[in-house]
């Protein structure tokens, strides 16, 4: 079997993790932080990602955390309102549109709990060297393999 590492657990790390377990790819990611990544920005998620998370079985729980932001405001420099939108943002296009928004923490904890099973995970540590013949060394765990 062959063995994969992941730098990063975000969004795209525990999605690619979920793809190549799926296909049968031996699967560990490594996250500096201790646990996952908490807080960020409202992610709009549209076209083909919507494919994604529908195959990966994720789309309906996303459904479900989308946030009900109703509207924008733009202010100018003393921060009089300028602009105001009820029917969309500048950011996430229309809001009877197919696209889900929802914050990036919720993003990255489905992706993740999908991901997990069958994926080795090394929290709370990086990558600090990798050699010529595949050995790889981290910060604080112990384990290194040269099959990656």
């Amino acid at each position: 079997m062959t063995n994969i590492l992941i730098s990063g657990s975000s969004i795209a790390g525990a999605t690619l993790a979920y793809w190549l377990r799926h296909h049968g790819f031996s699967t560990t990611v490594v996250e500096r932080t201790a646990g996952l990544r908490p807080g960020g920005q409202a992610i709009d998620v549209r076209g083909a990602a919507l494919t994604v998370a529908e195959r990966m079985g994720v789309l309906d729980e996303m459904r479900g955390l989308r946030t009900t932001w109703r509207g924008m405001s733009m202010l100018d420099g003393d921060g009089n309102e300028v602009m105001r939108d009820t029917e969309g943002t500048y950011s996430g296009g229309r809001f009877d549109s197919g696209d889900v928004e929802l914050l990036k923490e919720d993003l990255t904890r489905i992706v993740h709990d999908r991901a997990r099973d069958g994926v080795e995970y090394l929290f709370d540590d990086t990558v600090t060297s990798i050699g010529q013949d595949g050995e790889v060394t981290f910060e604080n765990s112990p384990r290194a393999a040269s099959t990656w």
